[in-house]
Protein backbone atom coordinates (compact mmCIF):
# COMPACT_ATOMS: atom_id res chain seq x y z
CA UNK A 1 0.00 0.00 0.00
CA UNK A 2 1.58 3.61 -0.86
CA UNK A 3 -0.37 5.07 2.15
CA UNK A 4 1.56 4.48 5.11
CA UNK A 5 -0.95 5.15 8.01
CA UNK A 6 1.17 6.22 11.86
CA UNK A 7 -0.37 5.31 15.29
CA UNK A 8 -1.98 9.45 15.94
CA UNK A 9 -3.83 8.89 12.78
CA UNK A 10 -1.73 10.79 9.96
CA UNK A 11 -0.25 9.11 7.05
CA UNK A 12 3.20 8.98 5.02
CA UNK A 13 2.94 9.39 1.17
CA UNK A 14 5.80 8.96 -1.51
CA UNK A 15 6.58 10.07 -4.92
CA UNK A 16 8.53 11.72 -7.47
CA UNK A 17 8.80 15.03 -7.35
CA UNK A 18 11.08 15.67 -10.72
CA UNK A 19 11.73 12.99 -13.35
CA UNK A 20 15.21 14.01 -15.53
CA UNK A 21 14.01 14.06 -19.30
CA UNK A 22 10.33 13.81 -18.66
CA UNK A 23 7.72 15.97 -20.59
CA UNK A 24 5.28 17.62 -18.30
CA UNK A 25 1.99 18.82 -19.26
CA UNK A 26 3.22 22.17 -20.54
CA UNK A 27 5.75 20.70 -22.83
CA UNK A 28 3.15 21.66 -25.63
CA UNK A 29 3.73 25.06 -24.33
CA UNK A 30 7.61 25.17 -24.52
CA UNK A 31 8.50 24.01 -21.57
CA UNK A 32 11.87 21.92 -21.63
CA UNK A 33 12.48 18.68 -19.96
CA UNK A 34 14.43 19.34 -16.70
CA UNK A 35 18.09 17.75 -16.33
CA UNK A 36 19.61 16.15 -13.56
CA UNK A 37 21.81 18.77 -12.53
CA UNK A 38 18.99 21.60 -12.68
CA UNK A 39 16.70 18.77 -10.95
CA UNK A 40 19.38 18.82 -7.92
CA UNK A 41 19.52 22.45 -7.57
CA UNK A 42 15.18 22.62 -7.00
CA UNK A 43 15.98 19.27 -4.26
CA UNK A 44 18.34 21.91 -2.64
CA UNK A 45 16.53 24.88 -2.84
CA UNK A 46 13.47 23.20 -1.08
CA UNK A 47 15.65 23.16 1.81
CA UNK A 48 14.70 26.31 2.48
CA UNK A 49 10.79 26.23 2.79
CA UNK A 50 9.14 22.80 2.90
CA UNK A 51 5.78 23.72 2.55
CA UNK A 52 3.27 20.87 1.39
CA UNK A 53 -0.34 22.08 0.30
CA UNK A 54 -3.16 21.08 -1.04
CA UNK A 55 -3.83 21.69 -4.77
CA UNK A 56 -1.24 24.29 -4.52
CA UNK A 57 -3.97 26.39 -2.40
CA UNK A 58 -0.38 27.68 -0.11
CA UNK A 59 -0.97 31.04 -2.15
CA UNK A 60 -4.19 31.58 -1.61
CA UNK A 61 -5.02 30.56 1.92
CA UNK A 62 -1.28 30.01 3.36
CA UNK A 63 -2.88 26.14 4.31
CA UNK A 64 -0.02 23.99 5.02
CA UNK A 65 -1.42 20.23 5.23
CA UNK A 66 2.22 18.57 6.13
CA UNK A 67 6.34 18.62 6.15
CA UNK A 68 8.70 16.62 3.88
CA UNK A 69 10.17 13.93 5.94
CA UNK A 70 12.46 11.90 3.50
CA UNK A 71 14.13 14.06 0.33
CA UNK A 72 16.51 12.27 -1.66
CA UNK A 73 17.58 11.99 -5.24
CA UNK A 74 18.19 8.26 -6.73
CA UNK A 75 21.94 7.48 -7.99
CA UNK A 76 20.92 4.45 -10.15
CA UNK A 77 17.64 3.71 -12.25
CA UNK A 78 15.20 2.34 -9.61
CA UNK A 79 11.68 0.03 -10.08
CA UNK A 80 8.85 0.88 -7.76
CA UNK A 81 5.09 -0.23 -7.77
CA UNK A 82 3.07 2.76 -7.75
CA UNK A 83 -0.79 3.04 -7.94
CA UNK A 84 -0.14 2.87 -12.08
CA UNK A 85 1.61 -0.50 -11.84
CA UNK A 86 5.76 -0.83 -11.84
CA UNK A 87 7.47 2.06 -13.31
CA UNK A 88 11.46 2.34 -12.94
CA UNK A 89 12.63 6.00 -12.21
CA UNK A 90 15.96 7.10 -14.30
CA UNK A 91 18.86 8.34 -12.18
CA UNK A 92 18.62 11.88 -10.88
CA UNK A 93 15.08 11.47 -10.07
CA UNK A 94 13.75 13.48 -6.93
CA UNK A 95 11.72 11.53 -4.15
CA UNK A 96 9.94 12.58 -1.91
CA UNK A 97 7.78 11.52 1.59
CA UNK A 98 5.06 13.56 2.60
CA UNK A 99 3.95 13.58 6.25
CA UNK A 100 0.43 14.93 6.43
CA UNK A 101 -1.53 15.99 9.83
CA UNK A 102 -4.28 17.85 8.14
CA UNK A 103 -7.40 16.10 8.57
CA UNK A 104 -8.92 16.79 5.46
CA UNK A 105 -6.05 16.10 3.57
CA UNK A 106 -5.61 12.85 5.45
CA UNK A 107 -9.48 11.94 4.75
CA UNK A 108 -8.41 12.80 0.90
CA UNK A 109 -5.92 10.82 0.65
CA UNK A 110 -7.68 8.07 1.98
CA UNK A 111 -10.26 8.83 -0.42
CA UNK A 112 -8.45 8.51 -3.64
CA UNK A 113 -8.75 12.01 -4.34
CA UNK A 114 -4.96 12.78 -4.32
CA UNK A 115 -2.49 10.68 -6.69
CA UNK A 116 0.72 12.56 -6.75
CA UNK A 117 2.96 15.63 -6.23
CA UNK A 118 3.57 18.91 -8.04
CA UNK A 119 5.94 21.62 -7.80
CA UNK A 120 5.03 25.53 -6.86
CA UNK A 121 8.30 27.32 -8.55
CA UNK A 122 8.83 31.21 -7.70
CA UNK A 123 11.78 33.42 -8.46
CA UNK A 124 13.88 33.47 -5.10
CA UNK A 125 12.80 36.83 -4.12
CA UNK A 126 8.88 36.19 -4.32
CA UNK A 127 9.17 32.80 -2.35
CA UNK A 128 11.50 34.64 0.24
CA UNK A 129 8.69 37.60 0.76
CA UNK A 130 6.13 34.78 1.24
CA UNK A 131 8.39 32.92 3.61
CA UNK A 132 8.49 35.82 5.74
CA UNK A 133 4.71 36.43 5.29
CA UNK A 134 3.91 33.55 6.60
CA UNK A 135 5.79 33.41 9.67
CA UNK A 136 4.00 36.38 10.79
CA UNK A 137 0.50 34.52 10.13
CA UNK A 138 -0.40 31.08 8.40
CA UNK A 139 -4.01 31.90 7.62
CA UNK A 140 -2.62 35.14 5.57
CA UNK A 141 -3.41 35.04 1.43
CA UNK A 142 -0.69 36.76 -0.13
CA UNK A 143 -1.16 38.86 -3.45
CA UNK A 144 1.60 36.84 -5.69
CA UNK A 145 0.80 34.69 -8.54
CA UNK A 146 1.64 30.84 -8.02
CA UNK A 147 3.19 29.24 -11.21
CA UNK A 148 2.96 25.75 -11.15
CA UNK A 149 3.59 22.92 -13.60
CA UNK A 150 0.40 21.80 -14.25
CA UNK A 151 -0.80 25.40 -14.50
CA UNK A 152 -1.34 25.20 -18.69
CA UNK A 153 -0.12 28.91 -18.41
CA UNK A 154 1.74 31.12 -20.63
CA UNK A 155 4.29 31.29 -17.29
CA UNK A 156 7.25 28.74 -17.94
CA UNK A 157 9.81 27.25 -15.41
CA UNK A 158 12.13 28.10 -17.53
CA UNK A 159 11.21 31.85 -17.88
CA UNK A 160 11.32 32.57 -14.37
CA UNK A 161 14.39 34.34 -13.14
CA UNK A 162 16.08 32.15 -10.45
CA UNK A 163 13.93 29.81 -9.53
CA UNK A 164 12.95 27.82 -6.67
CA UNK A 165 10.73 25.48 -5.49
CA UNK A 166 8.38 26.64 -3.05
CA UNK A 167 6.31 23.92 -2.04
CA UNK A 168 4.89 20.72 -3.10
CA UNK A 169 1.31 19.83 -3.68
CA UNK A 170 -0.76 16.97 -3.35
CA UNK A 171 -2.85 17.14 -6.54
CA UNK A 172 -5.73 14.76 -8.04
CA UNK A 173 -3.66 14.70 -11.50
CA UNK A 174 -0.03 15.47 -11.28
CA UNK A 175 1.14 17.37 -14.56
CA UNK A 176 4.08 15.22 -14.79
CA UNK A 177 2.51 12.38 -15.32
CA UNK A 178 4.56 10.10 -13.97
CA UNK A 179 4.88 11.58 -9.85
CA UNK A 180 2.32 8.90 -9.01
CA UNK A 181 2.64 7.36 -5.31
CA UNK A 182 4.68 4.94 -4.84
CA UNK A 183 5.73 2.01 -2.35
CA UNK A 184 9.38 2.09 -0.78
CA UNK A 185 9.39 -1.53 0.54
CA UNK A 186 11.37 0.01 3.42
CA UNK A 187 14.01 1.60 1.04
CA UNK A 188 14.03 4.46 2.24
CA UNK A 189 17.34 6.45 1.44
CA UNK A 190 17.81 9.86 3.48
CA UNK A 191 19.37 13.03 1.51
CA UNK A 192 22.00 13.81 3.70
CA UNK A 193 21.72 17.58 3.22
CA UNK A 194 18.03 17.38 3.71
CA UNK A 195 18.53 15.35 7.28
CA UNK A 196 20.77 18.24 8.56
CA UNK A 197 18.85 20.65 7.70
CA UNK A 198 15.82 19.02 9.51
CA UNK A 199 18.26 18.48 12.50
CA UNK A 200 19.02 22.39 12.09
CA UNK A 201 15.26 23.21 12.00
CA UNK A 202 14.65 20.95 15.19
CA UNK A 203 17.45 22.82 17.16
CA UNK A 204 15.98 26.61 15.64
CA UNK A 205 18.79 26.98 13.50
CA UNK A 206 19.21 27.65 10.11
CA UNK A 207 22.43 26.44 8.16
CA UNK A 208 23.05 30.36 7.41
CA UNK A 209 22.89 30.52 11.62
CA UNK A 210 25.27 27.31 11.92
CA UNK A 211 27.86 29.10 9.82
CA UNK A 212 27.79 31.89 11.70
CA UNK A 213 27.70 30.08 15.03
CA UNK A 214 30.64 28.21 13.81
CA UNK A 215 32.53 31.15 12.93
CA UNK A 216 32.28 32.78 16.46
CA UNK A 217 33.79 29.58 18.04
CA UNK A 218 36.59 30.26 15.57
CA UNK A 219 37.13 33.99 16.48
CA UNK A 220 36.99 32.83 19.96
CA UNK A 221 39.31 29.90 19.49
CA UNK A 222 41.74 32.25 17.72
CA UNK A 223 41.71 35.08 21.27
CA UNK A 224 41.99 31.86 23.69
CA UNK A 225 45.31 30.90 21.43
CA UNK A 226 46.79 34.85 21.79
CA UNK A 227 45.92 34.69 25.42
CA UNK A 228 47.63 31.02 25.66
CA UNK A 229 50.56 32.25 24.04
CA UNK A 230 50.62 35.65 25.38
CA UNK A 231 50.23 33.94 28.94
CA UNK A 232 53.25 31.71 27.55
CA UNK A 233 55.61 34.55 26.68
CA UNK A 234 55.13 35.85 29.90
CA UNK A 235 55.90 33.01 32.20
CA UNK A 236 58.78 32.16 29.87
CA UNK A 237 60.24 35.64 30.25
CA UNK A 238 59.47 34.97 34.46
CA UNK A 239 61.07 32.02 34.44
CA UNK A 240 64.32 33.52 32.81
CA UNK A 241 64.36 36.47 34.99
CA UNK A 242 64.59 34.04 37.81
CA UNK A 243 66.77 31.32 36.78
CA UNK A 244 69.29 34.53 36.12
CA UNK A 245 68.51 35.71 39.88
CA UNK A 246 69.80 32.06 41.14
CA UNK A 247 72.48 32.00 39.10
CA UNK A 248 73.91 34.94 39.98
CA UNK A 249 73.42 33.99 43.40
CA UNK A 250 74.65 30.83 43.18
CA UNK A 251 78.21 32.50 41.52
CA UNK A 252 78.67 35.74 44.12
CA UNK A 253 80.72 33.56 46.57
CA UNK A 254 82.81 31.87 44.06
CA UNK A 255 83.64 35.37 42.27
CA UNK A 256 84.39 37.08 45.56
CA UNK A 257 86.64 34.22 46.85
CA UNK A 258 88.41 33.93 43.51
CA UNK A 259 89.04 37.97 44.23
CA UNK A 260 90.55 37.45 47.75
CA UNK A 261 92.55 34.87 46.46
CA UNK A 262 94.16 37.45 43.77
CA UNK A 263 94.73 39.98 46.09
CA UNK A 264 96.40 37.30 48.52
CA UNK A 265 98.42 36.36 45.77
CA UNK A 266 99.24 40.13 44.73
CA UNK A 267 100.67 41.10 48.31
CA UNK A 268 102.63 37.91 48.55
CA UNK A 269 104.52 38.86 44.78
CA UNK A 270 104.80 42.41 46.23
CA UNK A 271 106.78 41.28 49.32
CA UNK A 272 109.21 39.22 47.48
CA UNK A 273 109.77 41.65 45.73
CA UNK A 274 110.70 43.95 48.17
CA UNK A 275 112.88 41.57 50.25
CA UNK A 276 114.44 40.64 46.54
CA UNK A 277 115.26 44.77 46.67
CA UNK A 278 116.54 44.73 49.81
CA UNK A 279 118.55 41.81 49.41
CA UNK A 280 120.54 43.17 46.43
CA UNK A 281 120.48 47.21 48.61
CA UNK A 282 122.55 45.12 51.05
CA UNK A 283 124.64 43.45 48.87
CA UNK A 284 125.86 46.64 46.95
CA UNK A 285 126.67 48.49 50.45
CA UNK A 286 128.87 45.57 51.53
CA UNK A 287 131.09 45.52 48.16
CA UNK A 288 134.51 47.59 48.68
CA UNK A 289 135.37 50.41 47.00
CA UNK A 290 138.45 49.90 45.26
CA UNK A 291 140.14 53.85 44.54
CA UNK A 292 142.11 54.20 41.31
CA UNK A 293 145.33 55.54 41.00
CA UNK A 294 145.82 57.93 38.01
CA UNK A 295 149.02 57.13 36.55
CA UNK A 296 151.90 59.89 36.04
CA UNK A 297 152.46 61.11 33.17
CA UNK A 298 156.09 60.41 31.89
CA UNK A 299 157.83 63.18 30.14
CA UNK A 300 156.94 64.01 26.23
CA UNK A 301 153.49 62.50 27.52
CA UNK A 302 150.14 64.72 27.20
CA UNK A 303 148.94 65.78 30.58
CA UNK A 304 145.30 65.27 29.21
CA UNK A 305 142.50 63.39 31.54
CA UNK A 306 143.14 59.99 31.30
CA UNK A 307 140.70 57.53 29.53
CA UNK A 308 139.00 54.80 31.57
CA UNK A 309 138.12 51.57 30.36
CA UNK A 310 135.09 50.96 32.86
CA UNK A 311 132.07 52.83 32.20
CA UNK A 312 130.29 52.40 35.34
CA UNK A 313 126.75 51.82 34.31
CA UNK A 314 123.73 53.42 36.23
CA UNK A 315 122.06 51.43 38.27
CA UNK A 316 118.25 51.17 37.22
CA UNK A 317 115.50 50.15 40.46
CA UNK A 318 112.59 48.60 38.65
CA UNK A 319 109.45 49.65 40.16
CA UNK A 320 107.80 47.17 42.38
CA UNK A 321 104.70 47.40 40.07
CA UNK A 322 106.27 47.14 36.93
CA UNK A 323 108.05 44.19 38.42
CA UNK A 324 104.22 42.69 38.84
CA UNK A 325 102.84 43.63 35.79
CA UNK A 326 100.36 46.10 37.12
CA UNK A 327 99.80 49.65 36.81
CA UNK A 328 100.30 52.33 39.42
CA UNK A 329 96.41 51.43 40.73
CA UNK A 330 97.38 48.07 41.16
CA UNK A 331 94.86 46.59 37.83
CA UNK A 332 96.94 44.63 35.34
CA UNK A 333 98.44 45.77 32.42
CA UNK A 334 96.53 44.24 29.59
Amino acid sequence: MYITKMEDGSITLTAPVMIPGAKDCDYENGEEPLTKEQISQFAESYEKYQFIDHEHGLTRNGRKIGEPVNSFLLTDDKSYQTIDGSKTYPSGTWMMTSHLTDEVAIKNAMDGKYTGYSVSVFSKDRADQYLEALKTDMNTPLPVACKTINSGGTSLIKDIPDPVVLSVSLVRSPCLHDSKFCELDGDIMTDEVSLKSKILDAMGMSEQAEVEALKSEVVSLESKIDEMQTNFTEALKSMQEAFETKLTEALSPVAEKNEEEIEEATEEEVEEVIEEQEVEEATSEEEPVTEEVEPVAEKGESKAEPVHDNIVAEKHVQNIYEALGRNPDGTRKL
